[in-house]
């Protein structure tokens, strides 16, 4: 095959199809995984629930709806949302209406001021982090078009539109912005305005002269992009453009109320009988939890990233000795009153007497806890079949 070739058929690729990555989904990582995200939005029964679930690529309209609803990303598509961004560096102080590619009448809107956007999908995948985004970017009123959900054959994503709506309203309230988007059910009088395609937006002469004056706002469009392309072990898509915005809105204002529903977020605790096996950490799948070693394997340090938690509990369920504990509604403060790394528990390491295997060093605990358990359970969790008997005093089994 030519180098032309090769370039025509990459060119002809559908990057739009959604793709799903069964290894990061989180029912692969974690058996006992109750995730349902994906399969409970989908809105033509295109994905399968299962461990993993299972995605019918010939069901699948594309309308992306499960591309932010995933929390580890495990879910790709090539999105509008960089467009939609990039849009935004072209408006200033104007009211802006989204529209999804199925909208009947987008050459119409609420207001004539207004600059309608139409994005290819359904606005349910846009997620709650693109509304902060665009917030960041300086819109100060987003119109979310709701009113032809009822004839969509997408239509039952239409409360998932809400929801994220509201969401990223409660979110913006920290910053005195709590009512920047809202969904238009009813258009009474439709009236005149602008139509952008989110990926051909018009440029003219000025708004050349006047993108080049606000370069600091493409950069920002593109950072924020950069980071929501994501690498394997990091939250989903939606929640790295919501840890983006925040980044580059000033400080808030004032910590709201806790109320995080339906974005995931968890405050983790770790006990003192957190054993120093660094289990959790490696298996966190968004890199929340961080377990480190000093140089000379003499102390540790388990160190914890609020902004990066989406709750999964599989750091609880290996957790042999159950030290984890996590608090699903945790306050704004908590999440988002620091960018570093909290420490949740550190302390000396010590070795097993018996394995060698090095450990949280405890008052009066000289093995390991699997050693400990093979000590109390020789035969392990049961006797064998048939044996009453008990070891003699003057024979213990070896440990």
């Amino acid at each position: 095959m030519s180098f032309l070739d090769a370039a025509e058929r990459f060119a002809s690729l559908d990057r739009s199809q959604v793709l799903l990555d069964a290894k990061h989904c989180l029912h692969t990582q974690d058996q006992g995984s109750e995730c349902a995200a994906c399969f409970d939005i989908c809105p033509v029964e295109a994905i399968t629930a299962g461990k993993p679930p299972v995605l019918n690529a010939e069901l699948c309209q594309s309308c992306l709806a499960c591309l932010p609803t995933c929390p580890v990303g495990a879910y790709h598509a090539d999105d509008d949302i960089s467009s939609l961004l990039n849009c935004a560096t072209h408006i200033e102080g104007q009211p802006v209406e989204l529209l999804c590619g199925l909208h009947p009448h987008r050459e119409t809107g609420a207001d004539a001021e207004s600059i309608g956007i139409c994005i290819r999908g359904c606005l349910a995948g846009l997620g709650t982090g693109a509304y902060l985004a665009l917030a960041a970017m300086g819109l100060t009123h987003i119109i979310t078009r709701t009113d032809a959900c009822r004839e969509c054959k997408w239509g039952a994503l239409s409360p998932e539109i809400h929801d994220q709506a509201g969401r990223a309203n409660r979110f913006l309230s920290a910053w005195d912005r709590g009512d920047t988007v809202a969904c238009v059910d009813e258009l009474g009088s439709p009236l005149q305005r602008a139509l952008w395609d989110a990926k051909n937006p018009p440029l003219s002469r000025r708004d050349m002269f006047r993108m080049l004056a606000r370069q600091g706002q493409v950069t920002m469009a593109r950072a924020m992009e950069r980071q929501a392309a994501g690498s394997k072990r990091q939250p989903g898509r939606d929640r790295l453009r919501l840890l983006s915005a925040v980044s580059h809105l000033p400080a808030y204002s004032s910590a709201p109320a806790a109320n995080f529903e339906g974005l995931d977020f968890a405050f983790l605790t770790v006990s003192e009988s957190c054993t120093a096996c660094g289990v959790c950490a490696r298996a966190c799948p968004t890199e929340a939890l961080h377990f480190e070693k000093n140089e000379g394997e003499t102390t540790f340090t388990l160190s914890f990233l609020p902004q990066n938690c989406i709750g999964c509990d599989l750091c609880a369920h290996v957790c042999a000795p159950g030290a984890i504990g996590l608090d699903r509604d945790p306050s704004f403060e908590q999440v988002f009153g620091t960018k570093e790394a909290l420490t949740v528990q550190a302390g000396e390491l010590v070795r097993c007497e018996h394995c060698k295997t090095l450990m949280a060093a405890r008052p009066g605990v000289r093995l390991c806890q699997l050693c400990e358990y093979r000590r109390a359970n020789p035969f392990g969790s049961k006797m064998p079949p048939g044996f009453k008997g008990s070891w003699p005093s003057s024979r213990e089994p070896k440990r």
